[in-house]
């Protein structure tokens, strides 16, 4: 074959897949920054109550984020997910608070989930554990934002739920 018909089939091919993938939805949705949302929704004076993580020690470079409960029917008006303060994926809150979220540190075998609750004195509850495979050699701790009460820590307890509120800081570390 020549180069001439290299090209030719080449560029044929680019065709057909940039034909066929336009149906397919990604795998996966980037996460991208959104440093001003993220200040709004975090600051001091913002009037809402929102869930926002720090990982004082990992990211959610790793992560795989799930949207919503498995048991209930999603409404799909507003784009749910993650509102990251900037590239570095160390700091997070969600776009909305009302619905369950699932983060799983695939690399590191751990889950941290989030669900939001029904009252003021616990806004929402964190829950924690490991993998089938178990935690590979890592740890996830989390306590209340600025040296505020431990919450978990993976080490001490494989699996929990607990109520939370306010700033929560996150360590994603070796063991």
């Amino acid at each position: 074959m020549n180069s001439l018909g290299l090209i030719l089939l080449l560029s044929t091919l680019s065709a057909l897949s940039a034909a066929f993938a336009q149906d397919c939805p990604p795998e996966y949705t980037a996460i991208l920054p959104q440093n001003s949302e993220f200040n709004k929704a975090c600051s001091a004076d913002s009037a809402t109550m929102s869930p926002c993580f720090h990982h004082v020690s990992g990211s959610l470079r790793s992560a795989n984020i799930v949207f919503g409960s498995p048991y209930h029917v999603e409404d799909h008006s507003t784009l749910p997910g993650p509102i990251v303060k900037d590239g570095f994926l160390t700091d997070f809150t969600f776009v909305d608070n009302n619905r369950d979220y699932y983060i799983n540190y695939t690399a590191e075998g751990l889950g941290l989930s989030y669900e939001p609750g029904n009252s003021n004195a616990s806004p929402f509850r964190l829950g924690w554990g490991t993998s089938i495979a178990g935690a590979r050699g890592w740890k996830l701790r989390a306590a209340l934002a600025n040296g505020g009460e431990e919450l978990f820590d993976t080490s001490k307890a494989s699996s929990g739920i607990i109520p939370a509120y306010g700033h929560v800081d996150l360590w994603l570390e070796k063991e």
